[in-house]
């Protein structure tokens, strides 16, 4: 009698783990974690992709800010049909401003946050839902915010 119950109780557990569903970041590569963040230069744009539902949901990319003062992160996603969160931290991973690009929206979004100190920071940018998509990303400081209009890819 023990051992029935022991079976159906590693069976139940088993019937669990495999109803989890996968890793949401299988495919993403190496930037789908901060400590992999990919690195981008200031002042440029930079593209990427993200697929929710083909196991590519977060990049990570990373900057270089020559001074503590205002940064500025613009995004924009080539699918309408994107819901994406765009979110800045710190070297410490303390977040300081995001901004979600909702699905139905073809607007790029801008998240304006104050450095409280020079040195790496982080831009994550993570697909909530939606059809996968390509992007856009661009960080820049105070000195060279704007000018340069969003690329239409």
């Amino acid at each position: 009698m023990a051992r029935v119950f022991l079976t159906a109780a590693l069976l139940t557990i088993l019937a669990t783990f495999a109803a989890c569903g996968g890793d949401p970041e299988e495919k993403s590569g190496p930037d789908a974690y901060r400590d992999q963040a990919t690195a981008m230069p200031l002042g440029e744009w930079v593209a990427g992709d993200l697929d929710v539902d083909g196991g590519d949901r977060t990049d990570w990319m990373s900057f270089e800010a020559p001074s503590e003062g205002k940064l500025l992160v613009e995004f924009n996603a080539d699918k309408k049909g994107a819901a994406v969160l765009v979110s800045v931290y710190d070297r410490y991973g303390m977040l300081l401003g995001s901004v979600t690009r909702p699905a139905g929206s073809d607007e790029p979004v801008k998240v304006s946050v104050d450095a409280k100190r020079d040195g790496r920071h982080f831009i994550m940018i993570q697909q909530k839902s939606g059809d996968a998509t390509a992007y856009s990303v661009k960080a820049s400081t105070g000195s060279d915010a704007g000018g340069v209009p969003t690329p239409d890819f």
